[in-house]
């Protein structure tokens, strides 16, 4: 069985209200792919909770399901 992370396996709840945040980013730190989650209930100040998950890249299924993707390996500088 593979090494993989699928970002789209995991939920993510807010620890103030309780409720599940949504993606709403992507960021490349080197190494890594950063995925940005935050409430969108108008209750919770998403500087306050914000949650950011971090996955190795080379372990990202996620980021490598389409190439075309802005976090897709084209956009990595991998060649196809």
């Amino acid at each position: 069985m593979a090494e993989e992370i699928n970002i789209r396996n995991i939920s993510v709840k807010c620890g103030h209200c309780n409720t599940y945040q949504t993606l709403c980013g992507f960021a490349r730190r080197d190494d890594w792919n950063v995925y940005t989650y935050e409430c969108e209930n108008g209750i919770c100040d998403a500087n306050m909770t914000r949650t950011l998950i971090e996955v190795p890249a080379h372990l990202d299924v996620f980021a490598r399901r389409d190439p075309e993707w802005r976090g897709g390996r084209k956009h990595a500088g991998a060649e196809e």
